[in-house]
């Protein structure tokens, strides 16, 4: 949904001889919750949660044909009770997104400011930021994003001040959210809607009603559904409220707005696509191949008796025999009872299984750690061949989350400057994901001392092995040289000759 889509729709409201804000919202939240795409999101996170279509599928019920009057076939539901009805949720979706979400975000990002390390101030702005940033909060709720992106095309994170004033995030479900961008180039977002049920207390019971945000780059506009359908204006609020206040008495309150919607998208990709689409009936193939085998082995009867010249009891009273004496009498001589061995070829379906295996892996660009050449080949050349495929696919959402977070630190910007009295430049913030990929320690290490000098330290760091945080191993480090200054200056002052108080000789 774009704004030029809500202009359409005011348009075609307005022909029909109505155009009020209630129309205008059931118009958007019904084209909306008819998008494909938003169908698609909750089949992503559906298969994410292991609730996978094959859990639908009944393998008691089949169809039969018969024909009709007119030798016409003719199919009806038939239901076998005896039937097993297992099913296998082979949950590749959520693995492929787990290890694309540890790749990229699984050690701390490097952040940064472009000259602080000559700066003093921006040296300051710097620690400010990363205070942030290397918050455990900050990176559970990156990788959340993250997998938000990955189940549903984009994910959205939403900037607020909670009641005490202190800058917070939140992820809001990209399920609720209709973002409105401008007309001429669909690039920056003037507007949000954003639609979520809640619960309307009632004499005789709760009942579910929706309850719909309009955002704005001042303010947000709160409308609820009430019983015929229609949305009621309730309030209009600003972006949050600066407080003044003596002796602990609020004497003003004044409604400030950013001047940018409060809403951060972090897209999957170029597309806006779950990474589902890449191998859904695969992942749907593999499984139904794999309950139906399974119900298969269960339902298999080991044995099955052929009966002759038995007197004509019944098959139980039969079986029972055989289970008490072992022996049963057969009255007609030319009689018999004969045990027949059943048994399933499953080398056929172990090879489809295994060819699904690697096409799931393939298409949806992720490692297979079950492979057995996996760990045979310990070389860097190696394991980056591995990893191509999951490199190529995360790359595409670290270029949107680089977008992502470059919005981010506006916002944590503006509120610094304004709480500090600063000025300090948001466009200078860096931000680097740093990608952990199984690597052979040595080469790593061998080539990182071989590029001293060559490399700027923060790059080298962030390829170290043993290091998790870069900023927290760069303040480490400049600690480190500093004691070591001291020291050695220590011993200089100490040392005869050395400038300090020791006799010379």
């Amino acid at each position: 949904m774009y704004i030029s889509d809500l202009e359409l729709i005011k348009e075609k409201l307005s022909v029909e001889g109505r155009l009020s804000t209630s129309d205008i919202i059931k118009k958007i939240i019904e084209d909306d919750t008819g998008n494909p795409q938003k169908a698609f999101m909750s089949i992503g996170e559906r298969y994410y949660d292991g609730d996978h279509d094959i859990l639908r599928h009944d393998f008691r019920r089949s169809t039969i044909y018969e024909d009709d009057a007119n030798g016409n076939p003719v199919g009806r539901e038939f239901e076998n009770e005896n039937n097993s009805n297992h099913h296998n949720v082979h949950n590749f979706h959520q693995q492929h997104v787990d290890q694309k979400v540890a790749y990229i975000s699984g050690r701390p990002a490097s952040v940064t400011v472009e000259g602080a390390e000559d700066n003093a101030e921006l040296k300051t702005f710097e620690d400010m930021i990363t205070a942030v940033t290397s918050d455990e909060e900050f990176s559970d709720t990156l990788s959340d994003l993250e997998t938000g992106a990955s189940n549903k095309g984009v994910e959205w994170l939403h900037v607020y001040y909670d009641k005490s004033g202190n800058f917070q995030y939140v992820i809001v479900p990209a399920e609720g959210c209709i973002p409105l961008y401008d007309t001429q180039y669909q690039k920056e977002l003037v507007e949000m809607i954003r639609y979520y049920e809640i619960a309307v207390v009632r004499p005789g019971g709760d009942v579910i009603r929706k309850h719909v945000e309009w955002w704005t780059a001042s303010d947000v506009s709160h409308y609820t559904e009430d019983d015929n359908g229609e949305y009621i204006f309730e309030r209009r609020l600003p972006h949050w409220y600066g407080i003044t206040s003596i002796d602990e008495r609020e004497v003003r309150r004044e409604g400030h707005g950013w001047g940018r919607v409060p809403f951060i998208p972090l897209y999957n990709n170029s597309r806006q696509m779950s990474d589902l689409t890449r191998n859904k009936g695969l992942i749907d193939a593999y499984n139904l191949i794999s309950s139906s085998s399974t119900n298969n082995q269960i339902d298999l009867v080991e044995l099955y008796f052929m009966i002759q010249g038995y007197g004509g009891e019944t098959a139980k009273a039969i079986q029972q025999k055989l289970k008490i004496n072992k022996a049963v009498s057969v009255s007609d001589p030319n009689g018999k009872i004969q045990a027949q061995q059943v048994s399933l070829d499953v080398s056929d379906r172990l090879e489809w299984l295994k060819m699904l295996r690697r096409d799931i892996y393939h298409l949806g660009m992720a490692i297979d750690t079950d492979d057995e050449t996996f760990g045979s080949a310990p070389s860097g050349v190696a394991l980056k061949f591995k990893y191509t495929q999951l490199d190529l696919k995360s790359d595409k959402m670290i270029v949107k989350l680089k977008k992502a977070m470059k919005e981010f630190f506006w916002f944590l910007t503006e509120d610094l400057n304004r709480k500090n009295n600063t000025v300090y430049d948001a466009s200078l913030v860096r931000f680097d994901a740093n990608k952990s990929m199984i690597t052979n320690d040595l080469e790593t290490v061998q080539i990182i001392s071989q590029s001293q000098g060559l490399v700027p330290d923060t790059l080298l760091l962030a390829k170290h092995p043993y290091v998790d945080d870069v900023n927290q191993a760069i303040k480490e480090l400049k600690k480190q040289k500093r004691e070591e200054a001291e020291a050695y200056s220590s011993y200089e002052r100490m040392t005869p000759g050395g400038g300090g108080d020791g006799d010379a000789e």
